[in-house]
């Protein structure tokens, strides 16, 4: 299964996203949890944290 991270931008529309795919705020930086674990755990993140996230993501989207 591939996992997807959306990267929304602020005042982005939400996104169509699927159940197991990872969603990041960026303004605040933040995870949302999500059905599928991600590496790391919901909430505030770091720029490294979300470079892990794109990194171990088979696909990542901007909106």
């Amino acid at each position: 299964m591939r996992t997807t991270l959306h990267l929304v931008r602020p005042g982005a529309a939400a996104p169509p996203v699927a159940e197991g795919d990872w969603v990041v705020y960026l303004q605040p930086m933040e995870l949302a949890p999500s059905a599928r674990p991600a590496p790391l755990p919901a909430g505030p993140l770091r720029h490294d944290q979300l470079l892990a996230l794109v990194f171990a993501a088979d696909l990542v989207v901007t909106w």
